[in-house]
């Protein structure tokens, strides 16, 4: 009976032995199959990539087709800026001397309007689009005084310009020291338009009346909208909010007080300023940094941490607060970021070389660009990146 006994003892001894190995096994299988390896990159995106004085390159990203990593290609040399249409079948680019329009889908490319311009915008419809021009030299400014002449265009896409609107941005003895930079710093000041609607432009106006629009009785240091009527009809109200985007999708804009005390707001619509019921963003300085494509579910981000940051987004329909994903580093306020269709993955560029895709659920990071200190078979060292479309089948 006792060597009975210790043969049933010694038999489930190697039973609790064989139970442990497995549910070991098991848990190394578990733990493999939910060890992440981060969010994984589909489709095409653009970006523009280096900083000089002649521009940047252009450049197209996808995922590698021989194995992992990415493959990159080159679009276009001597790029200032670029902005996609509505349904991102469609880029605008401005080089120093003409705007140029890309078709995504074939890759042909034409010429649409000379000279220097900036401030690329598109109507909502994607039919026109907007764009700011510095005016060329033999346009003085008063005898004795020096400025530039900024004008406000609307373009159809056969490249037919309308002027909109025209002022000098700054006045000031033509031999003052650093008058070149000091040109430069007033033609930026004036902002870049934003469509609210397929015919009326928002823009700020910091001068009075052009002499070319006395017609038009307007005070000085304004938000104007333009509806694009036969002739241009202006309105304006006092400049006490910045837009800081509107949403192609829709109308919806989010807008930054010119008091740095108050917090960011949104709003429905912005065709009637004076009468704007806005709704403060819940949280404490924090940045938007875009909507999601194609709809207008607006993202936001702010540090935690100085080693971290909180990402979140506002639900369209109340503003309401929507938890999102904290992820383990902070970018500096020059980072571009563009979030995907499906509100589930963000791509980041950020200086000097970072390209992240991030999941706006986990806050998981995976790398788009080498690093600098890798070998060039790994891919092209691409200084300040800038996502510029993310083309998504």
């Amino acid at each position: 009976m006792k060597h009975h006994r210790e043969n049933i003892v010694h038999k489930l001894g190697h039973a609790c032995i064989a139970i442990v190995i497995v549910g070991c096994a098991l848990a190394a299988a578990c733990t493999q199959q939910t060890k992440s390896i981060g969010p994984k990159f589909s489709g095409h995106l653009l970006f523009l990539a280096g900083e000089n004085a002649n521009g940047a390159d252009l450049f197209e990203l996808s995922a590698s087709s021989n194995g992992p990593g990415y493959d990159y290609s080159l679009v276009a040399t001597g790029v200032f800026e670029a902005a996609p249409n509505p349904d991102r079948t469609q880029l605008l680019y401005a080089t120093r001397d003409e705007i140029l329009l890309r078709d995504l889908r074939s890759g042909a490319v034409k010429s649409l309007v000379k000279g220097e311009n900036f401030c690329l915008a598109w109507s909502p419809d994607g039919d026109h689009f907007s764009y700011r021009q510095k005016s060329p030299a033999e346009e003085r400014a008063p005898r004795g005084e020096s400025g530039v002449r900024m004008k406000l265009y609307v373009s159809d896409l056969d490249g037919k310009s309308r002027l909109i609107w025209e002022e000098l941005t700054a006045t000031y003895p033509a031999s003052s020291a650093g008058q070149s930079a000091a040109l430069e710093r007033a033609a930026a000041a004036s902002g870049c338009p934003q469509w609210i609607a397929r015919d009326r432009l928002l823009f700020d106006r910091f001068l009075g009346a052009s002499p070319k629009q006395r017609g038009e009785v307007l005070k000085p240091n304004t938000t104007t909208i333009a509806t694009l009527s036969d002739p241009v009809k202006l309105s304006d109200t006092d400049r006490t909010l910045a837009v800081e985007a509107v949403c192609q999708a829709g109308s919806d804009a989010v807008l930054r007080p010119h008091d740095e005390a108050q917090p960011l707001s949104v709003a429905r619509d912005l065709d009637q300023m004076k009468s704007l019921h806005t709704a403060p963003v819940p949280c404490s300085g924090c940045r938007f940094i875009g909507f999601a494509a194609q709809s207008c579910v607006p993202f936001f981000i702010e540090d935690a941490t100085s080693t971290s940051s909180d990402l979140f987004y506002l639900n369209p329909t109340n503003w309401q607060r929507q938890r999102g994903a904290h992820i383990g580093q902070t970018f500096s306020l020059n980072a571009k970021m563009l979030i995907k269709s499906s509100a589930r993955l963000m791509i980041v560029g950020d200086a000097p070389a970072s390209l992240l895709l991030i999941d706006t659920e986990s806050g998981e990071a995976t790398p788009l660009v080498a690093k600098s200190s890798e070998t060039a078979s790994s891919g092209p060292r691409l200084m300040f990146p800038i996502p510029v479309v993310w083309i998504e089948k």
